[in-house]
């Protein structure tokens, strides 16, 4: 997936799935910089998905939970999906996303949360499912490829 110079637009990302199953996303006010209580979750999540990466096995936030304990504190839906964008904030744009692992490992995230990290992120994401599900598998076997020997 290739970053856009401009933001995609939040509309066609959802139109196809049901307005319930849409998160209500607060603002990131400070796109840059996570809330301070996110800061080391941040941190604790990406080493997690680079371990993982270099193992070449996908995740869900259980299995996170479990590995992480306390340096993973219970977050809602928005707080996830924010942890996700600062996460990849730094990712250049034609590398995979690292948060595509938690995808892979979760069809309910990708098809419920991952849609709104890509659009925070201003890329592109597929409206039908089985698109996105065919981008998230892609973007994992190359992040695992690009982790290898890192």
């Amino acid at each position: 997936m290739k970053r856009n110079s401009t933001p995609a637009e939040e509309p066609a990302a959802t139109e196809k799935t049901s307005p319930a199953a849409q998160p209500q996303l607060d603002p990131i006010t400070e796109p840059a910089k996570p809330p301070e209580r996110l800061v080391s979750v941040v941190a604790a999540v990406r080493g997690a998905l680079k371990k993982a990466a270099r193992e070449r096995t996908a995740t869900s936030w259980n299995r996170l939970e479990h590995q992480l304990g306390s340096a993973l504190p219970s977050l809602t839906t928005n707080e996830r999906v924010q942890v996700l964008v600062q996460v990849d904030r730094s990712t250049a744009g034609d590398e995979p996303l690292l948060s595509s692992l938690l995808a892979a490992g979760d069809p309910h995230f990708a098809y419920q949360y991952y849609r709104h990290v890509l659009t925070a992120l201003g890329l592109d994401a597929p409206d039908d499912d089985e698109d996105l599900r065919d981008v998230v598998e892609a973007d994992a076997e190359q992040v695992f490829t690009d982790w290898r020997f890192s």
